[in-house]
């Protein structure tokens, strides 16, 4: 793996690793073991204070280790057409009290944000396995506003607004700013997502959101999952082609992801794909995607979700 290139881990289970000496050595004995150098732990908006102690040790003992920790967090919740953003922000505000309050090796390096606009549950304003150019725009047609493409825009837009405001705040602090993003953005049902953005201004555009999105990220994560590695490539290659054109000071790094949580869906993970369900299955296949994406000097690297599920993999 070239050196400019990081293996990342997501770790969901974070209470239950911060809380356990015993737990926290499996996870950084099986990041150094499939040579993870960035781990994305759960940070909930509310933990920084109450879990100040724990957080400091298991940073300190990280990057002891030579790892990276960047704070994760993402809800459905954040968007518009819900709670609003207003919590998530909150939570990266009290990332930057932490990280002032705490020694250098106590830091994290930065914030990865999972907020994904797809319908599920209660949410309905997506709407879900329609093209963009086949949403209804009759009024009345939208659950959130007037029409479908309404709806559709007016998420996207919260999507990149909320977005806009982290990425001011992690880099006026000198913090990295990545963001997990489905691969489908390019390619929903056979369309790019597009929308207008800014809201307003000279400077608004249409354009997909991917390509507003790279411009507020350092870190752009394809949740390209599938268990052919080839296909992992391709649903990258629209992306890490984009930021390849890129300004170079502005250009982020777009990173490739594996799936090895059970129950996802045969083909999409490793952990429900038979003949495919083994770490070093898992981690042949990322030395491919790494190779087959190297010859763009934008690949960042391959993100492994999750933790929990990777230390349940077998050998």
């Amino acid at each position: 793996m070239a050196s400019t290139h990081t293996r990342s881990m997501w770790i969901w289970n974070s209470v239950a690793i911060l809380a356990s000496s015993a737990e926290t050595d499996h996870l950084l004995t099986g990041a150094h073991d499939a040579a993870v150098t960035e781990l994305y732990l759960y940070t909930a908006p509310d933990c920084y204070i109450p879990q100040k102690s724990q957080l400091q040790t298991f940073i300190s003992r990280a990057t002891t280790s030579g790892l990276h920790v960047w704070a994760l967090d993402g809800d459905r919740a954040y968007f518009a057409d819900a709670a609003g953003p207003s919590t998530f922000h909150r939570g990266i505000e009290s990332l930057i009290a932490y990280n002032a309050a705490v020694a250098p090796h106590e830091r994290f390096v930065g914030f990865q944000a999972d907020n994904e606009p797809q319908d599920h549950g209660d949410y309905r304003t997506f709407h879900n396995d329609i093209s963009d150019s086949d949403l209804s725009h009759a009024p009345g047609s939208g659950v959130w506003q007037p029409t479908q493409a309404q709806d559709r825009e007016m998420l996207l837009r919260s999507w990149l607004t909320m977005h806009e405001e982290a990425s001011q705040l992690l880099h006026g602090h000198s913090l990295r700013f990545g963001a997990a993003m489905p691969w489908w953005t390019e390619a929903y049902e056979g369309e790019e997502l597009g929308v207008s953005f800014p809201p307003e201004g000279a400077g608004r555009r249409r354009q997909s959101v991917m390509k507003h999105m790279m411009g507020l990220v350092d870190e752009y994560v394809v949740m390209s999952y599938y268990t052919d590695p080839a296909e992992a490539v391709r649903r990258v290659e629209a992306q890490v082609a984009f930021a390849e054109v890129m300004a170079g000071v502005g250009r982020p790094r777009v990173c490739a992801a594996v799936e090895v949580t059970p129950g996802v869906g045969r083909r999409v993970s490793y952990g429900d794909t038979e003949g495919k369900d083994s770490r070093a299955v898992v981690l042949r296949d990322v030395g491919v995607i790494e190779r087959s994406l190297s010859r763009f000097a934008a690949f960042g690297g391959v993100a492994v979700h999750h933790w929990a599920a990777w230390r349940s993999t077998p050998h």
